[in-house]
């Protein structure tokens, strides 16, 4: 959390950090430390044990009051106007930090974070240095990584929110499948096939109406197509009976907080195979929500999953370390879950191959699911938080296959 920030700088040995881009729109670890979104972007200086400072262009200071840092300065301020026109933008630019930095007296270790072009940035660190800043790099999980993998309570009722408008969508965009008919394999709405571009046309306007924002194309993945966990599902691709619909969705509050829900739908009867397939995600996802709280280890909990659909005879990531390639296409082909926030790919990871521990505030994706190749696939998926007093699903859609 952002209010852990000194703790995380001492336990670094970092005397300042700074985070800067060029706009908080594409750029999480910014709008994280801001708290409001900034346009231009700017740079953010923090000593330890001392309160933070933003430095903006003079026309987002107004944009840059609305977030949680107090003190508010501008590049004018720097003379960072006159430095363009004297030198140009890289030289104008090193000379900014290095005036920021001196100004505000940063001692010791100076992290650098903020996603930016990085060829630019590397020689922009390194004229920095040469002027007697002591600008370090980290390792992942960074000091940002860090702060943001736990969230407090407003982060939290943010994400919530950001659910409640997603499900919006889906509830709306399952009218449409119900309200559909059947004739023979065909699926009709409205005397016209019913694709995956028209579902998704319908999907994008629900959003609007929600204020929400595509993170990436949803994914809607009908039939065999829906076998990789990762097809978005063509525009053409036309919806049958009886086959399997994995929806995905994961959109995100204008410059904000994210949300993810997977449901597997079947419009008519499903094959038995479909069926099969479905009660074992459903009874894994289950025994993941009831081993899931404080304390307990990510991977030991995503191991539980794996020993039920080993046992039902589906193949696991545990048989891909083993060295059967079939695993990396049929049955339990991805983690379990991955934290959200900011992004979709957030810490914890709830995999085989991550031995970590959860811990109070922990935001992420509870998502088994089953896929073969040929038929299609099944995939369920809640959001979840860690609490101390137990678990908190902030996923509310019935689950339920046949429409």
């Amino acid at each position: 959390m952002i209010s852990d920030t000194d703790q995380e700088m001492e336990k670094r040995g970092l005397g300042a950090i700074v985070v800067a881009g060029d706009s908080t729109f594409g750029n999480p670890e910014l709008y994280y430390v801001i708290g409001a979104g900034v346009p231009r972007g700017g740079v953010y200086l923090k000593m330890r044990k001392r309160d933070p400072v933003l430095v903006v262009s003079n026309i987002d200071a107004g944009s840059a009051r609305k977030g949680q840092v107090k003190e508010i300065e501008t590049y004018s301020e720097y003379e960072y106007e006159k430095d363009l026109q004297r030198y140009g933008r890289n030289r104008a630019q090193t000379i900014l930090y290095d005036k920021i930095l001196r100004r505000h007296k940063a001692k010791g270790k100076v992290g650098f974070y903020g996603k930016v072009e990085v060829s630019s940035f590397v020689s922009l660190i390194e004229s920095l240095r040469r002027k007697g800043h002591r600008i370090i790099g980290e390792k992942r999980p960074t000091l940002l990584d860090a702060l943001r993998e736990t969230k407090d309570s407003m982060e939290i009722e943010r994400i919530s929110k950001v659910g409640v408008r997603t499900e919006r969508v889906v509830e709306r965009t399952l009218e449409i499948l119900r309200d559909s008919s059947l004739e023979g394999s065909d699926v009709f709405y409205q005397d016209k096939p019913l694709t995956v571009g028209r579902v998704k046309t319908h999907i994008r306007r629900f959003l609007v109406d929600e204020n929400l924002v595509n993170i990436e194309d949803t994914i809607f993945a009908a039939g065999p197509g829906s076998a990789d966990p990762h097809y978005r599902g063509e525009e053409s691709d036309q919806i049958r009976a009886g086959e399997p619909i994995v929806f995905d969705i994961f959109p995100q509050e204008a410059g904000g907080y994210c949300f993810d829900t997977t449901r597997t739908y079947v419009v008519g009867k499903p094959s038995q195979e479909v069926r099969s397939m479905y009660e074992a995600v459903l009874e894994a996802q289950s025994i993941a929500l009831d081993n899931l709280r404080e304390g307990a280890n990510a991977k030991d909990v995503t191991g539980l999953v794996c020993d039920l659909f080993e046992k039902r005879g589906y193949k696991t990531p545990r048989d891909l370390a083993k060295g059967n390639e079939m695993a990396r296409t049929t049955g339990f082909t991805h983690s379990l879950g991955h934290g959200v926030g900011l992004t979709i790919g957030e810490r914890p990871n709830l995999s085989v191959l991550f031995d970590e521990t959860l811990r109070d505030g922990h935001v992420t994706s509870v998502e088994p699911g089953l896929y073969r190749p040929g038929l299609g696939g099944v995939r369920i998926e809640d959001i979840v938080v860690i609490r101390k007093g137990g678990l908190q699903n902030l996923s509310r859609l019935e689950k339920t296959l046949e429409l």
